[in-house]
């Protein structure tokens, strides 16, 4: 009897903790943010980089170890030499999204997501990667090559993205459209479609 009570009590304690963590993710929200960012809901936060550029609805949520990062600067080696360089990431999202856990959303141009956003674990959200495929390019280890963006990443509204989907970059995805698990999407997809296979194909309309 005093084992379950025992039990209980710590089972508790351990619930609150847990609420009290994230309800103070929610507060320290305020003044990070490019936006007010109002009830955002957090995890635990695997990376959050530079959130001066990241603007979030309100009511947002986020599953635990969110990778959430936009980079305004990164070192590279261009021409030989080692240098800085300056990157403008814009990276927007809307209101009421819910983000499942181990997402990984990186801005280097501009990512904009929109209302009612809902995904999958393990989702990847890009519009830059390491470097080019040229030969002088690839001679260069991938963590120095300069960061380049093929364009921006623009979701609409009310989108289901799978579990290991993978958006990659100069995409616009359509209001309404679903996006199958495992898929990789390299090129626009119509609102109200579904798509599914790497790359991904309309397979429903």
């Amino acid at each position: 009897m005093f084992r379950n009570f025992y039990y209980r009590l710590i089972s508790r304690l351990f619930a609150s903790l847990e609420v009290y963590k994230k309800q103070k993710l929610q507060w320290e929200t305020t003044g990070v943010f490019k936006n007010d960012a109002k009830n955002v809901g957090f995890g635990e936060i695997g990376m959050l980089h530079c959130p001066q550029y990241i603007s979030i609805g309100e009511g947002t949520s986020f599953g635990d170890w969110i990778y959430l990062t936009a980079w305004n600067r990164y070192s590279c080696i261009i021409n030989g030499v080692e240098q800085i360089q300056s990157l403008s990431p814009e990276l927007t999202i809307g209101e009421k999204c819910h983000f499942g856990a181990f997402n990984h959303i990186t801005c280097t141009n501009k990512i904009t997501i929109g209302e009612e956003c809902l995904t999958g674990k393990w989702v990847t959200i890009t519009d830059n990667s390491h470097g080019d495929t040229d030969i002088e390019s690839l001679q260069v280890p991938p963590i120095k090559r300069p960061i380049v963006s093929k364009g921006p990443v623009i979701i609409g509204k009310n989108v289901w993205i799978g579990d290991k989907a993978t958006i990659l970059p100069n995409v616009t995805i359509g209001d309404g459209a679903v996006i199958a698990a495992n898929s990789v999407v390299t090129k626009d997809v119509p609102a109200f479609s579904v798509v599914a296979g790497s790359p991904a194909k309309i397979v429903n309309r």
